[in-house]
């Protein structure tokens, strides 16, 4: 098994057939004059007058995916400082005559089938050579992708834990509290405490007593006491600026942000 990086961008600054690629499942490249020919009518270098003219880089390149890439072999993907997909060559190469990908107006057609990993998690790494379109990785390359891909995992489902952990502490608090968010809402006008903004105001009908209760002590702490002074009255836009930290902004302190913003607007 060999793995392989690649990138799917046509030149340093064109658009880039990844999505495509993904969609297609497969790997894809194209040099001119040689993106339209079927490399399988040909022995190994032919026709020669047409390989002449790719840089040897290019030449490389599509002599790497027409003759060198196999079933079973690993293609990381490429996307500037990223690896952005994993997936495993699924055959050999062939020539797409259906021009299914096209990058300004040119087919690329020089493909091998791949099953890409839906679930592959960016990951940002730079590991030399950046100018080749398709390079084979050293076992050192790989494991140092799987070891980014890991911290990059691992982080995520931190990140999904952490934020599980509030969602459910968010609704015990709401169900512990119903009546007294309640009680807070009738008696506020439906107003955000921070901005004033209300929604029937902005949306009619649909917006008639809508307003976001936001609780002053963070629910991570188990508070399991609350009064009216506990609890914020917030439009969603405030809501989420007040959570933009770990620990959430003081009323107070994006009360003043916005009055600054205000007056030096």
């Amino acid at each position: 098994m060999t793995a392989w990086r690649m990138s799917f961008r046509c030149g340093n600054q064109g658009p880039s057939l990844w999505r495509e690629c993904f969609r297609l499942g497969v790997a894809a490249i194209a040099y001119e004059p040689l993106d339209k020919t079927d490399l399988t009518k040909y022995p190994k270098g032919e026709p020669k007058k047409l390989w002449a003219q790719l840089w040897p880089a290019q030449q490389a390149s599509l002599r790497r995916v027409a003759y060198e890439m196999k079933a079973g072999d690993v293609i990381y993907v490429k996307e500037g400082p990223q690896i952005a997909g994993k997936g495993v060559v699924r055959g050999s190469y062939k020539f797409d005559y259906k021009f299914r990908l096209l990058a300004y107006g040119e087919p690329w057609t020089h493909q091998v089938p791949v099953e890409w990993q839906p679930d592959f998690p960016p990951v940002r790494i730079l590991l030399g050579a950046e100018q080749l379109t398709v390079k084979e990785l050293s076992a050192d390359e790989v494991r140092k992708i799987e070891a980014a891909r890991g911290r990059v995992t691992k982080s995520n489902r931190q990140s999904e834990v952490t934020e599980g952990k509030i969602y459910r502490a968010e609704a015990v608090f709401r169900s512990r509290n119903h009546s007294l968010i309640q009680a807070k809402k009738s008696n506020s006008g439906y107003r955000c405490e921070v901005c004033g903004f209300i929604f029937e105001e902005k949306y009619g009908a649909i917006g008639r007593e809508y307003i976001v209760a936001h609780h002053l002590n963070p629910v991570a702490l188990g508070v399991a006491k609350t009064t009216l002074d506990d609890i914020a009255l917030l439009c969603a836009n405030c809501h989420s600026m007040v959570h933009t930290e770990k620990t959430p902004i003081s009323i107070d302190k994006l009360r003043r942000l916005v009055k600054h913003r205000r007056t030096n607007v």
